[in-house]
This record gives structure tokens, sequence and C-alpha cells, in this order.
């Protein structure tokens, strides 16, 4: 589905941006439309819609693009892991019956998987709209720059209803 066939006749967007709905997806397939009209937030991804009313909405939270905290944690875990490994294999050379080949192995696949999941943190480095309402807390990522300018449009109707 796409993003005007969801909307009613007399709707307009006023803002629009690429955007995730989980914050580790990655590719083109994975990405929908975060829109804003006057009267509701809504997300077209395929045939899944997200339609959230601005009257539900309590608060909103917005992050410039930052590196995800997790993925810098378990990239420096998995090459301290391998360096500990390593150095391991070199104080005990000989001293257990695991060859020396296999520890060296086991802490390269250690190394390169947290180089891995380094640059795989690099690749998603997104800003990010949290929508709080009573039942849910709808998390949006996006690495383009109207993401911010949804949630000030967002605000701006909040504050012509009042």
């Amino acid at each position: 589905m796409k993003l005007n066939e969801y909307l009613v006749e007399e709707e307009f967007v006023t803002a629009k941006v690429g955007a995730f709905a989980n914050p580790d997806a990655v590719g083109e397939s994975n990405k929908g439309t975060l829109a804003c009209t006057p009267y509701r937030l809504v997300y077209v991804n395929g045939s899944d819609v997200t339609d959230i009313s601005f009257q539900g909405v309590n608060s909103i939270e917005y992050s410039e693009p930052q590196y995800p905290q997790r993925y810098l944690n378990w990239g420096l875990a998995g090459i301290f892991g391998g360096l500990l490994i390593a150095a391991f294999g070199i104080l005990v050379d000989g001293g257990i019956p695991i060859p020396n080949s296999a520890m060296w192995i086991l802490s390269s696949i250690f190394v390169l998987a947290g180089v891995g999941v380094l640059v795989q943190g690099y690749l998603l480095r997104r800003g990010s709209l949290d929508v709080h309402t009573p039942n849910k807390t709808y998390t949006f990522t996006s690495d383009e720059d109207g993401l911010a300018e949804i949630g000030h449009t967002l605000r701006g109707y909040e504050m012509e209803k009042k």
C-alpha cells in the first residue's frame, strides 16, 4: 500500500521522510514512509500501516543521528575477548591440551566478529523519533534529515489546537 492510497481524499501531507520502524533494520525493503498530516502521524511500509492520532500522543523524543551504543559495547567485547583468548594462548603455550593454532583461530574469530559488529553499528547511525502514547511507544529511525521536522510539525499542530 502506498501512502496516497491510505490517506483520505482531502488529507494532505505536511512532512514526510523515509524511516524504519525497527532500529536494527537495514535495506530498502524494510524502509517505509513516515508522514505527518494535520490530524495524525502515518507510517506505511508495504501492506503494514501504523496510524497514530495526535490526540493520543503524550510526548515525543527526538535524538540526533548517533552510533548505537549496544553495537559499540558488543563490538568492543568481541575484540577484547579475542585479545584475551590470544593472551591466554601465549601465556599457557603448550601447557594445555588445546592446539595453539586453535587458540589463534578462535581469537581471530572473536576479533573479526567484534570488528564486524562495530562496522554494522557504523552503518546503523540514525536519528530516532520516539512517539509515546498511553498504550505503546513507537520508535522510528531514519538516516534522512527530515525526521526532526516530523517532530516539529507534530508539536506545531498540537500548539495550534490549544
